[in-house]
């Protein structure tokens, strides 16, 4: 019997999902250019979690993106260049489009979506047992999924017995499959240890507004103190810093962008980065931060530049 011919369309998915397989091999057995022309194998990609799991360690983030085509098109960008996290949140009101995309590019690509991080998050209003699981149902409606790979609390909020609900609600969530993995975000010190003192499940993550010149240093020792990973929002302190003379000189020395410098940075420290960015040769600069290795001398330059400068704000103090 002839072989059936190949539609120009599975013949586009055979040549993506290739693309893909040649991407997953360089990621793990391709020699990198290091600091002073030194050869080295790459960063591993992802990081483990406290229950078990692995995240991306590089996650495209979707903050005040519209719910519309120019956030498709960015995320589509991110998954071609070889993202595979996408965070988003309710309070951000584009898990449409989100899932749209998510959605288009699985099917053009072929790839599972199991192969695809998804974050989203609880809103302030919603906090509550029911409220909480109501929310989370709503979010995978509007995302088209069956389950997200991590849920977080947005934020605290000011009721800790509607916040103990609502975890108690997420735990609730993960034992039905509806979450993979739970955790927080804009926790400040105290916020994290009430939970942790009242918690079934830990957070694996704390999402918080981190890089060099706002470290966070108690709070970053709090949660790795409880194995508790920080994602590191504002990873460029919204852009305040990029032109940053100290970040400028190691940037120029090595070849990179000021960006790549401070996402490499966060990296290196073990934290998951949440860059964020609509333009298409951003995204991919971005990604390739993981590409290249710091040196110990240009970590502690780096590590230097700490001023308690942050663009947001927690719930509570650090201290």
């Amino acid at each position: 019997m002839a072989p059936s011919a190949i539609s120009p369309v599975q013949s586009e998915m055979n040549l993506a999902q290739q693309k893909g397989a040649d991407l997953e091999r360089r990621d793990s057995t391709s020699p990198l250019q290091g600091v002073g022309g030194r050869k080295m194998p790459q960063r591993k990609r992802t990081i483990d979690l406290n229950d078990g799991s692995e995240i991306p360690q590089i996650a495209l983030g979707v903050y005040k993106a519209p719910n519309g085509q120019e956030t498709e098109d960015a995320i589509i960008a991110a998954l071609d260049a070889g993202y595979r996290h996408i965070d988003s949140a309710a309070r951000y009101m584009n898990e449409e489009a989100c899932g749209r995309a998510l959605k288009r590019w699985c099917e053009r690509t072929g790839t599972p979506r199991e192969e695809v991080y998804i974050t989203t998050k609880l809103w302030d209003a919603d906090h509550g047992y029911e409220a909480t699981f109501n929310a989370l149902v709503d979010s995978l409606k509007k995302f088209g999924l069956e389950y997200f790979d991590l849920y977080l609390l947005h934020s605290p909020a000011d009721c800790e017995t509607k916040r103990l609900e609502s975890w108690r609600a997420l735990e609730t969530a993960q034992k039905l499959g509806k979450v993979k993995s739970i955790g927080v975000s804009n926790f400040g010190a105290a916020d994290l240890q009430h939970l942790i003192q009242n918690a079934n499940v830990l957070p694996v993550v704390n999402q918080v507004e981190v890089h060099p010149f706002g470290q966070r240093k108690d709070l970053v020792a709090l949660c790795e103190q409880h194995n508790i990973k920080i994602e590191a929002y504002s990873p460029l302190a919204r852009g305040n810093k990029l032109n940053d003379p100290r970040i400028g000189e190691i940037a120029e020395r090595l070849g990179k962008t000021p960006a790549q410098i401070l996402i490499n940075w966060s990296a290196a420290r073990g934290n998951v980065v949440l860059p964020k960015s609509l333009t298409a040769s951003r995204i991919q600069s971005n990604f390739e931060s993981l590409d290249f290795e710091l040196s110990e001398k240009d970590m502690a330059a780096i590590d230097a530049l700490e001023e308690n400068y942050v663009t947001g704000s927690l719930h509570k103090s650090d201290d």
